[in-house]
């Protein structure tokens, strides 16, 4: 019986010890800050008009250009902007309008005239569009 503890003593005790010794030794890595604030961040997803992939550059620098956002992907085939922000630095309504003095319209705020009028005729859109919001 003394035999068979021991045994089972030798075989467990190196195995603890490895486990102990791996969970110290592995490098504690916490998360890039932009991750930390992006997870934390205002997520929303809202409609703006718009034709092609020069329109997708345009729109994501110009809610881009907002201080606080964090993440934005337009979507060129359903007209939905992807929007992580810091809404305790941004405000959602800032967003649609610097979008919309780069010449584009969004659910809430129309396009800039003059913007518009300059954008490159393939991104100039049919302002009937019908766009779903979310």
């Amino acid at each position: 019986m003394k035999n068979k503890n021991l045994t089972i003593l030798l075989i467990i005790i190196p195995l603890l010890s490895i486990l102990i010794f791996k969970s110290f030794s592995e490098e504690k890595t916490s998360p890039e800050p932009e991750k930390i604030v992006e997870l934390m961040g205002t997520q929303t997803t809202f409609a703006v008009k718009g034709n092609c992939g020069m329109c997708k550059k345009t729109i994501e620098n110009a809610a881009n250009s907002v201080n606080g956002v964090i993440k934005v992907d337009w979507n060129q085939n359903t007209k939905q902007v992807n929007l992580v922000y810091d809404s305790q630095i941004a405000d959602l309504m800032s967003v649609h309008k610097a979008i919309a003095k780069s010449g584009y319209d969004t659910e809430v705020v129309k396009h800039d005239p003059d913007s518009y009028e300059n954008l490159p005729l393939c991104c100039q859109y049919d302002p009937e569009m019908i766009i779903n919001s979310n």
